[in-house]
């Protein structure tokens, strides 16, 4: 009888130790009462190289969530595949919320939808969307393309001699492939696992244009001229590039307007198992955005037109109208 006893006096003494512990991250409270972020550690898995647009404006905001959610973060560079190698290792990893994902639309949904990747869109949840970078038609200064109907004109001439460098898979490659069928010409892409490698070949003067992006193209500006923009309007970032609509207008063409999409998501089961730590997360980028610091970050690298805080719902819907895009369009891009 007293061994019984004991052994039940052991079990409640157990279970008041895991109530006084707490068994789930989320129960994790200051000494004010206010909720923590439970990692000490956070992993931020990025599908590209280093030295990238996605790359930079992530190292940026990791600093800051550093100090917002009283955490390290590491930055797991995992370039490959056209983005499904960093992709996938995110996936793979706990969704516990001590593992993010940096990504870049149409390249997250190109692996889906053209890779036949292990994951699907549902299978992420958007903190935000900050930039929508459009497309850009751009040539080395030294280009004796003046303006984007000269490029198109010499390459309805000369179809299958005009190269360019791009990224497989996503808005970029999708706009050559959609110039080519539009315009019946025949460019040759030359394909890259990131931004960097891109245009060091435009730099390089090894192709004759790039298929880029508007803010990441100024990371080059002094050496190369964009002749033509994805957006509806001029750019203040380009003012001589023209809409690219306007342009091909003249050819009874339009295309649809992309760009490359950066965004910070979670895993979809860390937002439905612990909202209150998907909340502070989102609450502590937000705080970030609308910071002074962050603001002059933005400013000094030219990214006012292309960067806003749209939060979890606007990014979420944002992010299914790209996928959408590209499934209209997937049979266009299969090699």
């Amino acid at each position: 009888m007293k061994a019984v006893k004991l052994k039940g006096i052991i079990a409640i003494l157990f279970i008041f130790i895991l109530v006084g512990c707490g068994t789930d991250q989320d129960t994790k409270k200051g000494e004010d009462g206010d909720q923590e972020w439970p990692h000490e550690n956070t992993t931020l898995i990025l599908p590209f190289d280093a030295g990238g647009s996605l790359d930079s404006m992530m190292r940026v905001l990791a600093k800051e969530l550093e100090q917002e959610l009283d955490t390290t973060i590491q930055i797991d560079n995992r370039p490959g595949a056209a983005t499904e190698v960093g992709t996938t290792a995110f996936q793979n990893e706990k969704d516990d919320g001590s593992v993010l994902f940096g990504g870049t639309q149409l390249y997250l949904s190109a692996s889906i939808l053209l890779q036949d990747a292990s994951y699907d869109i549902e299978d992420f949840s958007m903190v935000n969307i900050e930039q929508f970078d459009p497309i850009t038609i751009t040539v080395h200064k030294n280009s004796p393309y003046e303006t984007f109907e000269d490029l198109i004109d010499d390459a309805i001439e000369n179809p299958g001699e005009i190269t360019y460098s791009t990224v497989h898979g996503g808005p970029l490659h999708l706009t050559g492939v959609l110039l080519d069928e539009e315009l019946d010409t025949s460019f040759k892409p030359v394909f890259y696992e990131g931004g960097g490698e891109m245009r060091n070949a435009l730099l390089g003067e090894h192709v004759d244009f790039m298929i880029g992006n508007a803010l990441g193209d100024n990371a080059i500006a002094d050496n190369a001229r964009v002749l033509a923009v994805a957006s509806e309007e001029k750019m203040d970032l380009w003012p001589d590039a023209e809409p690219i609509n306007d342009v091909l207008e003249n050819y009874d063409v339009e295309l649809p307007l992309v760009g490359s999409v950066r965004f910070l998501a979670t895993h979809a089961t860390f937002k439905e198992n612990h909202p209150e730590l998907f909340e502070m997360l989102t609450d502590a980028y937000a705080n970030i955005f609308e910071s002074e610091e962050y603001q002059s970050f933005i400013e000094d690298n030219n990214a006012q037109e292309v960067s806003e805080f749209r939060g979890p719902e606007e990014s979420d819907e944002l992010n299914q109208s790209l996928h959408d895009l590209l499934d209209e369009y997937k049979e266009n891009m299969q090699d």
